[in-house]
């Protein structure tokens, strides 16, 4: 086993995936059994989207440039307000607004999601734009990262993880308490 770890630009590590919106103007398109995930329904702190503003069809999944995004990809905003980052608890499709991050299957998707936290922060200073801040499918290869062996991903992510849910029981418990 090798305890190496290793230096590389965060897009080696993950498939970037673009989204999309249906024509708004198709009724056909919405209210559909897809969750449909935009900025709103992520920009809340928590790890996991577990529900979405809209929804739309099969037929306004199949008429746009949106995709379905799979249970442990990450979505991160990508204009805007750029930086939000969470994980898919189950398949959904996003708008033209971010990215879905689908970490290659060597990795930990847990490390991963973590280590893009991590990193945010170069992330947003390279944001660019004369309307909005926006990243770019390029910006990920400016990111570098190190990368431990998996076994230490799994277990960084083991720990990581524990926490966030304990914070999350905390946040519930304080907003039963109000």
């Amino acid at each position: 086993m090798s305890l190496e770890w290793k230096s590389k630009s965060f897009s080696e590590l993950v498939d970037i995936i673009g989204g999309g919106t249906p024509k708004t103007s198709i009724d056909e398109y919405w209210n559909g059994d897809i969750p449909w995930i935009s900025i709103k329904d992520f920009n809340n702190g928590q790890k996991y989207v577990l529900d979405t503003e809209k929804t739309i069809t099969e037929l306004g999944l199949n008429n746009s440039s949106t995709k379905l995004l799979k249970k442990d990809d990450i979505i991160i905003s990508a204009r805007g307000t750029v930086g939000e980052v969470a994980m898919i608890k189950y398949e959904m499709a996003f708008n033209q607004s971010c990215y879905g991050l689908r970490v290659h299957d060597y990795l930990d998707k847990e490390f991963v999601y973590y280590l893009l936290k991590y990193n945010i922060y170069k992330l947003k200073n390279m944001v660019h734009g004369a309307v909005f801040d926006t990243i770019t499918t390029n910006t990920f290869d400016n990111i570098i990262v190190n990368l431990p062996p998996f076994e230490y991903q799994k277990k960084i992510s083991y720990l990581l993880s524990n926490i966030d849910y304990l914070i999350e029981v905390k946040i519930h418990e304080n907003k039963n308490l109000e």
